[in-house]
């Protein structure tokens, strides 16, 4: 059988002290979510920007899978320190999860399609990502796959990045690529 070919429809990098024009839009829902998974919301912001009507009028048919083997650390912090104290704010324990930057992502950008977290190295989860993302587009679940990764920058704030793939004619994406496109950093030194 031949393997359905995915095509890179965008790809983007952000971070968590980049201009954030999804917070007030979901301050009545969100009350508090980790830099991290602002990060995570941002680059699928601007990776999905380019794509518009087409991708806005498929987000309930799209799916969302984050790769990072941390969780956020801002909020996984406050809830190890409150829960110390003897008490630890049900606001925290939702966002300090690995999945966390993903279910935000979810709310903010209205995504509906499967959603996964896969706490594993970038390296490590790419040809998982890559092939559940195949499956559900070649089953018609999904009209676009998106895959993310979020991390920790010591002394900075959180990064994140994100393609944007979907059916089609193109370059094939693989293994190699999806990680050259979220790490770029990383495959410079490589």
């Amino acid at each position: 059988m031949k393997a359905l070919p995915l095509v890179l429809r965008g790809s983007a990098h952000s971070h968590a002290g980049a201009p954030n024009p999804h917070a007030a839009r979901v301050k009545t829902t969100v009350r508090y979510a980790d830099p991290m998974a602002w990060a995570l919301t941002l680059a699928i912001g601007e990776a999905t920007a380019p794509l518009g009507e087409a991708f806005q009028s498929s987000v309930a048919r799209c799916s969302l899978i984050q790769m990072g083997s941390e969780a956020p650390p801002e909020a996984m912090s406050r809830a190890a320190s409150e829960a110390l104290r003897g008490f630890a704010s049900a606001i925290r324990f939702p966002a300090a999860t690995p999945s966390a930057p993903a279910g935000l992502a979810c709310i903010v950008h209205g995504l509906r399609g499967p959603a996964l977290a896969l706490t594993m190295p970038v390296s490590e989860g790419a040809s998982v990502a890559l092939m559940l993302s195949a499956a559900w587009l070649a089953r018609g679940v999904v009209d676009y796959a998106l895959i993310g990764t979020a991390a920790s920058v010591p002394g900075g704030e959180p990064r994140a990045a994100c393609v944007v793939l979907s059916r089609g004619e193109g370059p094939a994406v693989d293994a190699a690529l999806l990680v050259k496109t979220l790490l770029p950093e990383r495959s410079s030194h490589d």
